[in-house]
């Protein structure tokens, strides 16, 4: 990581590449802070998170995705990690989520009000992706 700050209390490294692109980690910890808050608004507050590491990667994230895919973000249970793709920090809800709902949580079920929250917030729109209909606006 080229650079270390924190917000709400969670400790948050930026990659090499994304500092290189001109942004600050305080600039990337004003953005997640937005998430976390509105997160935070609608759904219980995770207080484990502040044991956790949020890191943003200029590369996508690739461990475990399939061939030719990427992750925009990905939770890594074992070592309290999140990682975050620099262009995809409105995924930091859904990562927070698989925090406050631990391991289980990785096969997305039940998780169809979760989505529905994010496209109502214009957070993120990813019905097709948990598997549930669109959210009839």
């Amino acid at each position: 990581m080229a650079a270390w700050c924190t917000f709400h209390g969670v400790r948050l490294g930026v990659d090499p590449g994304v500092v290189a692109g001109g942004t600050t980690c305080e600039r990337v910890a004003s953005i997640l802070t937005q998430y976390l808050e509105a997160y935070d608004s609608s759904w219980d507050a995770v207080p484990a998170l502040s044991q956790w590491t949020v890191r943003v990667v200029g590369e996508r994230p690739t461990q475990g995705a399939a061939p030719g895919n990427f992750y925009a973000g990905q939770t890594f249970w074992e070592s309290r990690i999140i990682d975050l793709y620099q262009g995809s920090l409105s995924v930091l809800p859904h990562e927070v989520h698989h925090v406050a709902l631990g391991p289980p949580s990785s096969d997305h079920q039940g998780w169809c009000p979760f989505g529905d929250w994010e496209a109502r917030e214009g957070i993120l729109d990813e019905h097709g992706y948990l598997g549930c209909p669109a959210l009839q606006r």
